[in-house]
């Protein structure tokens, strides 16, 4: 609190010597907008009296300190986007970093992420002389919120890093500390479970602060459910709903918990946590799953009307996220960024580079040329090889389902006599026996030389499945009937399509039309 203090001061100083008459509204403002920052929002969001330009824009930047202090949404664009004209104009970086810091906050709530890291690299520019520890800190911390939203964590957790190192050089702990969190988060989401665990308990044992304590039950409780350890998932994350939250948290605590309760058909319960996730501020990506579980819960309580209802919201959602997807990635923008800087500051250097690239494509068409035969001739030895691969790759599945066969003539008089019950322990012992699934490393071993890789893929690309998930996928490639896939997976009939719903929905395709398509090419192409 104290180095929030600190910078606030800062900006005062530097408004109060670049303002002769800082009008009083704005000074008290500036006043209460740490320890008061609902007072201060009150104060400006009364119509201001005519400003000169230089108060105009310091109004902008104090508008929406409080308005984000107050998680409120920030508007309207034209007053940042004043502040912003004025400092470019009066050439101030430091307010202009500020300005750009806030515009960016808009564009991110809004969920335009390409346009949000434009304006965060832009105040980056101004700030790299690390005068202004705290705002770094700010502005790293939400880059690394982009990256994770992108599924790039790597990248994620070294800002998350950069962010945390800032805030402690510049006095703030306790923002400091939330940042162990969502390092944590990063290395759960990169499966190293022993760091994320590790930073965990860092958290707890730091601060005593209710939001950061309710954050850090919070994503354990997540840890948990992704594990499939459901009753630890739901303490944590039922431990989670007595502190108070900050932005979508409290969304994200009880989509979880409406996921976990329709996992273990507590159907009521998981219409209750969707329904109260969408009463609170959330990303379309949460609102997306919250439409999911309801629909499903829905159908599986057999009001297909009000299911019908949920999957139009749910399809809006989905249209909505593929939108936020499409944008170009914040580590596209940045390494462009990056480079155009790097070419501004050095004309020359772009002139060397344009002769160099001409000198290297005169050479490498000189090559290609010559070698243009060889390539011909290698292409058709590829195709030949791919064509070598994909016939091994069937005859190893043909393999695998005709051992199964075999194993289920050799028990044929004893599933043929035998009760409901006792076919099932035969049945079992077959698909243990030749899929090795009691061992997930064997199991994982045999399906990645049966389907081209699979699981490997399926783990990196589509961490959010868990090993149900995934032994569906394997059953459902070597078509196994859907009775004995239930008893493999020990659910009901009519799990099954909901599981199959729900793997769709995690690797982020349409329907299960299209998971089927997408599947078969996964375990086919080389």
């Amino acid at each position: 609190m104290q180095s929030k203090a600190f910078f606030l001061n800062i900006l005062l100083g530097l408004a109060l010597a670049g303002c002769t008459h800082l009008p009083k509204e704005l000074e008290n403002a500036q006043k209460l907008l740490d320890s008061k920052p609902d007072s201060a929002l009150d104060i400006l969001q009364h119509p201001p009296r005519t400003y000169s330009d230089a108060n105009r824009a310091l109004y902008g930047i104090l508008l929406f300190q409080a308005l984000d202090k107050n998680n409120k949404t920030l508007q309207p664009d034209s007053t940042i986007s004043f502040s912003i004209r004025h400092y470019e104009k009066a050439n101030d970086k430091q307010h202009l970093a500020i300005a750009y810091y806030y515009k960016a906050r808009l564009y991110k709530r809004a969920q335009q992420f390409d346009k949000a890291t434009e304006l965060y690299l832009k105040a980056l520019d101004l700030t790299e002389n690390e005068t202004n520890l705290y705002l770094l800190g700010k502005i790293y911390s939400d880059m690394a919120d982009l990256c994770a939203i992108q599924k790039d964590f790597t990248r994620a957790l070294r800002k998350y890093n950069e962010s945390m190192s800032y805030y402690k050089n510049a006095g703030d702990t306790l923002t400091a500390n939330s940042k162990i969190i969502d390092i944590a988060r990063m290395y759960f989401l990169l499966k190293d479970n022993r760091k994320a665990r590790w930073f965990y308990k860092q958290s707890l044992s730091q601060s005593s602060d209710s939001f950061l304590r309710g954050m850090t039950y919070q994503e354990i409780g997540i840890n948990y459910y992704f594990a499939m350890q459901y009753d630890s998932a739901k303490y944590f994350l039922n431990k989670s709903l007595h502190y108070p939250y900050k932005g979508t948290s409290y969304a994200i605590r009880c989509y979880i918990l409406a996921d976990l309760c329709f996992d273990i058909n507590q159907f009521d319960s998981a219409f209750y946590y969707a329904s109260l996730a969408l009463q609170y501020p959330s990303t379309f990506f949460n609102q997306r799953d919250c439409y999911r579980i309801l629909a499903n819960t829905k159908y599986m309580q057999g009001d297909f009307k009000s299911m019908g209802k949920f999957m139009t919201k749910y399809q809006d959602c989905t249209d909505s996220v593929r939108k936020i997807e499409a944008q170009t990635k914040t580590s596209v923008l940045e390494d462009l960024h990056q480079t155009n800087g790097a070419v501004s500051n050095s004309r020359q250097s772009l002139i060397i580079l344009g002769i160099v690239i001409c000198i290297i494509t005169m050479l490498s068409l000189t090559i290609v040329f010559s070698l243009r035969k060889r390539s011909r001739k290698k292409e058709m030895e590829l195709g030949k090889a791919k064509e070598t691969i994909n016939e091994k790759q069937i005859l190893l599945r043909d393999n695998l389902i005709h051992k199964i066969a075999e194993n289920r003539a050799e028990k044929a008089s004893e599933l043929k006599k035998g009760s409901i019950k006792e076919r099932e322990v035969i049945l079992l012992e077959i698909y243990n026996r030749c899929l090795q699934l009691e061992n997930w490393n064997s199991f994982s071993k045999l399906m990645n030389q049966t389907f081209n890789d699979l699981i490997l893929t399926l783990e990196i690309n589509y961490p959010e499945l868990n090993q149900k998930e995934i032994v569906w996928v394997c059953l459902f490639l070597l078509h196994i009937p859907l009775a004995e896939m239930a008893l493999i997976l020990d659910c009901q009939m009519g799990s099954l399509y909901k599981l199959k719903q729900r793997v769709a929905q995690k690797m982020n395709l349409s329907s299960t039309k299209e998971l089927e398509l997408v599947l078969q090419r996964m375990s086919n192409e080389k």
